[in-house]
């Protein structure tokens, strides 16, 4: 008995274990095509974790640098993008600057803040708490 549920708990947990592998997979050909054809750069050492492009939604990476210096590598990449960082957010894209949500929707952009519910969300590692976000819309 005490064997069997040893076997259970052990199968449990290499289940929830990989399913967090799972989540933190390589970001797929077709998105690293997009990325490249837009010249947009992935953060080095930066984790995809979810998304796709080609949509509004984007792709999500999770990265252990600080914040500021994602947002000034993107910054020192794209001097020409508009920057919102109205209301706690961060968000650089390409277009004009002013106007809120309607400004930078539809229109290639990053967006980089702090997020601790990274590890917990997609089973990356506990330092991985910059989120960037990048958005390449059709």
């Amino acid at each position: 008995m005490k064997k069997s549920v040893r076997l259970v708990i052990t199968c449990i947990l290499a289940l929830a274990f990989s399913a967090g592998i799972a989540l933190a997979a390589d970001l797929p050909a077709r998105d690293v095509k997009i990325l490249k054809e837009a010249r947009i750069p992935v953060y080095q050492g930066a984790e995809y974790t979810n998304g796709a492009l080609g949509g509004e939604m984007g792709v999500r990476f999770a990265s252990s640098a600080p914040v500021e210096d994602v947002r000034k590598f993107y910054r020192e990449k794209f001097p020409g993008w508009a920057l919102n960082d109205q209301y706690g957010s961060w968000i650089l894209y390409n277009g004009e600057p002013g106007g809120g949500p309607a400004g930078y929707m539809g229109k290639q952009q990053v967006m980089v803040v702090n997020n601790k519910n990274l590890p917990s969300w997609f089973g990356v590692d506990k330092s991985k708490t910059t989120e960037i976000i990048i958005v390449v819309p059709e």
